[in-house]
């Protein structure tokens, strides 16, 4: 059977939701943009960590996936992918040693079924700008304002605000300021389109 991504994301986020009940620390999305668009993150569980998952149906190929793994690498706590037996060797091999690979299988009467091949560990080197960029400007100005490090920075770029928060924050600080600011936006922000990683 020739499973469609869509099969695959629908099982994934029921398994997620489903993993991590309460809707209030536990937020699933689709399409989390990563390095300002440059990549995005098919799902992306957002709790205590930043959790996200690529998605490879057999109808893909495997051309993006070194950029998709550059710009999670910077990013998230842990990433996995989630292939087919199509792609599952070639996906064990392409991906870091700490990334996981979970498998989908289809029963026959359609429904995916998702085990792992290899569970995720936690990324070891994660990029503070990189994470930084995922607020908005006026999330980073009030996360810097709520902490009096925000004089002079009122009419600020967005990235001389970044930039602050990196130099001022502690990287734990910050991923926790970044996860509860995602937690409280609406559903959909995640759609938005921002302009390529390192244009400014």
């Amino acid at each position: 059977m020739n499973m469609r991504d869509i099969e695959i994301r629908s099982a994934l986020i029921d398994q997620l939701r489903s993993e991590h009940p309460d809707p209030v620390d536990n937020r699933v999305w689709s399409e989390l943009s990563l390095c300002l668009g440059a990549s995005r993150v098919d799902v992306c569980l957002i709790n205590g960590a930043l959790t996200g998952f690529e998605i490879k149906s057999p109808r893909d190929n495997l051309t993006r996936l070194p950029s998709q793994i550059e710009h999670y690498n910077l990013v998230l706590d842990f990433a996995s992918i989630v292939s087919t037996e199509k792609h599952a060797n070639k996906a064990m091999g392409a991906v870091p040693e700490w990334w996981g690979v979970m498998c989908a299988t289809q029963d026959a009467d359609s429904r995916v079924r998702l085990h792992w091949e290899r569970e995720p560990q936690h990324n070891p080197k994660i990029d503070p700008l990189a994470v930084a960029q995922l607020l908005w400007r006026d999330e980073a100005f009030e996360e810097l304002s709520e902490r009096g490090l925000h004089k002079g920075l009122s009419k600020a770029t967005r990235w001389v605000l970044w930039d602050r928060l990196v130099e001022m924050l502690p990287l734990d600080e910050l991923q926790a300021a970044v996860r509860a600011r995602l937690k409280a936006r609406p559903s959909r922000t995640t759609d938005e389109i921002h302009r390529p990683c390192g244009v400014k």
